[in-house]
């Protein structure tokens, strides 16, 4: 098993590449690697039918973001048709160039929520609740008993239907589903008293000092400067003027959260522990975020930035884009030759 700090390294990297580029091919490349491990990961969990309802939801994102961009954006030179300019907001031009527009930001939204359905496969609750920060333990609780709380609720209702049967209620009719109701409500607000008094015997009803002076002002502070890199950025301002900003305020805010997160005490059973194949995946994945920063900061990866504005064109590859695009395949590949 990988460990799980490694995947989370792993969505970043991918995610960066996904946000960073509208290249189609790139995005076109980067999906089907993401199909092609999240298939071999819902295989071994043996769960059906994962990608037939991602390109589901990927076609259907597709399609409406590339009408809503059709429809609303009336940019372009490769005019299809005319909508009469006096109907509201969809009058004018129906170019060419803003469905592909609209296409290629579907398939950036698709991706993304393919990436992110990868990563549930990859990691198990136990894991996903582990890599929230100490400083968020209470929202590690909530998010833990929310996900535990629906199954347990269909077990139950299963029970008392199972029990409703035997008493011979044919449970057919909307009035033959009333008994289960009551029994439901009552044992669900009898383990919630239970849940209640469990965590505060264990000491979860004591507070964080998320809102002490000098953290506010250091999460001010870091927001501050994160908000200022964004200006500058936005503005088209030198690299050498954002970029310290970004990592000032990003770096203040983890050290805040580090910080009262420490404060925190957390007993944690069966540690994960690293292996020479997590480092191995890290080393290679932390070279590729390395090169790509390193690329885009002295826009050695022009083909990225691909528009159909003003004129319908065919997107250029790079030989080192291509490479990017094989980031998915990376923890399948070493944990094969491990």
């Amino acid at each position: 098993m990988i460990h799980s700090i490694v995947w989370m390294i792993w969505l970043l990297v991918v995610m960066v590449f996904i946000l960073s580029t509208r290249n189609p091919v790139y995005l076109s490349l980067i999906l089907v690697g993401l199909l092609f491990f999240g298939q071999s990961l819902a295989r071994e969990k043996k769960i059906k039918n994962w990608v037939l309802a991602n390109l589901r939801f990927l076609l259907a994102m597709i399609l409406l973001s590339t009408l809503i961009n059709g429809i609303f954006s009336h940019v372009g030179q490769t005019i299809l048709f005319t909508i009469p300019q006096k109907w509201p907001l969809i009058g004018g031009n129906f170019t060419l160039d803003s469905l592909v527009y609209g296409a290629i930001n579907g398939l950036v939204i698709g991706a993304l929520y393919i990436l992110f359905n990868v990563i549930n496969l990859a990691l198990s609750i136990k894991q996903l609740t582990w890599l929230i920060p100490r400083a968020f333990h209470p929202i590690a609780m909530m998010v833990t008993i929310s996900l535990t709380f629906f199954p347990s609720i269909q077990k139950r209702a299963r029970e008392i239907k199972e029990a409703q049967m035997i008493r011979g209620n044919p449970m057919k009719k909307i009035v033959d589903w009333l008994p289960i109701f009551i029994p439901l409500l009552v044992t669900s607000l009898e383990n919630a008293f239970l849940l209640a008094e469990s965590m505060t015997t264990r000491g979860f009803h004591q507070p964080i000092d998320l809102k002490a002076p000098g953290n506010l002002v250091s999460l001010i502070l870091g927001a501050f400067f994160v908000f200022s890199g964004w200006i500058l950025q936005l503005f088209n301002y030198p690299r050498y003027l954002s970029a310290p900003l970004f990592v000032i305020g990003f770096g203040l805010i983890l050290l805040t959260l580090m910080t009262v997160g420490k404060h925190s005490k957390i007993t944690r059973y069966h540690l994960e522990e690293w292996k020479p194949m997590d480092i191995m995946i890290t080393i290679v994945i932390v070279l590729y975020l390395v090169l790509f920063i390193y690329l885009r900061w002295a826009d050695g990866m022009p083909s990225l930035n691909y528009s159909p504005y003003p004129y319908l064109s065919i997107p250029t590859l790079q030989t080192i884009g291509l490479l990017f695009c094989i980031l998915p395949f990376v923890p399948m590949i070493i944990k094969r030759h491990d």
